[in-house]
């Protein structure tokens, strides 16, 4: 349990905005008006699905941080992503984000952060509320593969070098599956 707290506070450090009013969001479905999710990685099929977790949404990224450590972390309320990076607060970040996937560019807008232990290869199906609307991705994992359809179905966009954002231009709002690479 505290292994996951953890996680989910590592992905939650690489999130791009700061909102206001705590929400829950029901399981792979998307938050509203630029909120973020974190997906946790519970399992993977044997055709490299990834089984996930309900999603978990938070209001603040300060309220963010101190549920998902089990209150260990205290940021301020004032705290950016940003800002607790510069801190020193993404440490354990790299080890368990494969992917951060956000529905405008440059890390902007909706998200879902996609947590886990490995990029070998796993895929991710978007939630049907989610489709078509991936505009940026943060690679974890060093590659990222996009695929127009679900279960890596159909042409394919590559994104390199992890801990960097990229902008999908040519596959801008294309995404229905997305594969974790080393």
């Amino acid at each position: 349990m505290m292994r996951r707290r953890y996680v989910l506070a590592a992905a939650l450090l690489t999130a791009a905005s700061v909102v206001s009013t705590p929400v829950s969001a029901v399981a792979g479905e998307p938050t509203q008006d630029g909120r973020h999710c974190v997906l946790v990685v519970i399992g993977q099929h044997d055709s490299g699905e990834l089984i996930m977790a309900d999603a978990e949404c938070f209001g603040t990224f300060a309220e963010a941080v101190t549920a998902a450590s089990g209150g260990t972390v205290k940021a301020p309320v004032s705290a950016t992503p940003e800002s607790f990076l510069a801190g020193g607060g993404g440490v354990l970040m790299s080890t368990f984000t494969l992917g951060i996937h956000y529905d405008g560019y440059n890390g902007s807008g909706t998200s879902y952060t996609v947590v886990g232990s490995s990029c070998t290869g796993g895929y991710w199906n978007t939630p049907s509320s989610f489709d078509n609307k991936t505009s940026s991705s943060y690679n974890g994992c060093y590659k990222l593969r996009h695929y127009d359809n679900a279960n890596r179905g159909g042409a394919s966009y590559s994104a390199y070098g992890s801990g960097s954002t990229h902008n999908l231009y040519s596959f801008n709002n294309r995404t229905e599956s997305v594969q974790y690479l080393p």
